[in-house]
């Protein structure tokens, strides 16, 4: 078995397998064959993933040698979620079916990182784009999503490869502890707020709550919530009396129990099992076994399971990396009590 997926299919086969998902139209044998055509196109990012990751993990830890760096495959419910909500779209242009994520502890070593990292001279996967979440290039989403993305091209020695996209997502601690209590809520109750969906008071909630980061960290509040920090205070203490965010998600993290804490590598699937707060961690001797487990769970169709496939440099940095399969909020609800309760005094 191969240790590395290629793409199989050419482009215009994959643009063909997406507006097939996408549309809906399909006969069942059509749209299975459909889906085997995209998830290849998905794995077939591994290695690109891979060369990326290498990359940027010695710029991290050079910045701080504390950095957390991980990379994840773009979920495949996830990916058919989006394509039939936008049936004109290609997973061709989705940036984000590889991805890699470094969380340093401030707005400065972010800063630092991505100027490194865009102006690396002669580099054979070169940055397109860089999209900074912080300030007005885009500046945040409404959502309340803060951070700097910046899309690889691969370009190296294995010209199968060459042209698939890679997105590196860089977080200060507070901006991935946001994200986190977002993608828990989601996890755990099933809504959408990811994607502007749900209860507005608890969208609300989030928009406020990343206001009140930024004017911490020194950057751009969110759209709509460019109060000063007192007034966002208030309006954080009517929302949390109202809806108890901070109490569901304490709630959600005592559902899920800890997991090994080996230092070695490690190629990961993680398995939530939703309504029972059951998290299962499995590591994997190959990528080739892991992607195989992944195919094996989406293939259940199961809207209580949630799975991904990780790999990172050593599993002690697992809960860190991807805390929300953990219910592991701690960080944001301590900020949200903390300021609630300095207001107080």
């Amino acid at each position: 078995m191969k240790k590395w997926a290629v793409p199989e299919h050419s482009n215009s086969q994959v643009r063909k397998a997406s507006k097939i998902v996408g549309k809906g139209q399909g006969t069942p044998e059509e749209t299975a064959a459909a889906r085997d055509v995209l998830s290849n196109y998905r794995l077939a990012h591994a290695f690109p993933l891979n060369t990326v990751t290498v990359t940027v993990k010695a710029r991290a830890l050079a910045v701080n040698s504390d950095a957390v760096v991980a990379q994840r495959h773009k979920r495949m419910p996830t990916i058919l979620d989006k394509l039939k909500r936008h049936p004109s779209m290609s997973v061709t242009t989705m940036q984000d079916l590889g991805g890699c994520r470094v969380v340093l502890e401030s707005v400065a070593e972010v800063d630092e990182l991505v100027e490194v990292l865009r102006d690396s001279p002669r580099s054979s996967n070169p940055v397109n784009r860089v999209y900074d979440y912080l300030r007005e290039d885009p500046g945040p989403r409404d959502s309340g999503y803060r951070g700097v993305h910046l899309v690889y091209e691969y370009g190296a020695s294995k010209e199968e490869y060459h042209g698939l996209q890679i997105e590196l997502q860089v977080r200060t601690q507070l901006q991935h502890a946001w994200a986190t209590a977002v993608e828990t809520m989601d996890l755990f109750s099933g809504s959408e707020l990811k994607y502007g969906k749900g209860d507005p008071e608890v969208l609300r909630f989030f928009v406020v709550v990343s206001s009140l980061m930024a004017h911490e960290e020194g950057v751009a509040p969110v759209p709509g919530a460019d109060a000063p920090a007192e007034d966002l205070l208030g309006e954080l203490a009517r929302l949390e009396q109202d809806h108890n965010v901070v109490g569901r998600l304490r709630t959600y993290e005592s559902l899920v129990g800890d997991h090994a804490t080996s230092d070695r590598r490690n190629v990961l699937t993680l398995e939530l099992w939703r309504r029972e707060g059951r998290l299962t961690v499995t590591v994997h001797e190959t990528l080739a076994l892991a992607q195989a487990r992944l195919t094996e769970l989406e293939a259940l169709e199961d809207d209580d399971l949630d799975a991904v496939l990780v790999n990172i440099a050593r599993i002690s940095q697992l809960r860190e990396a991807y805390p929300n399969y953990y219910a592991d909020t701690g960080r944001f609800t301590e900020f949200v009590t903390s300021r609630l309760e300095g207001r107080m005094d």
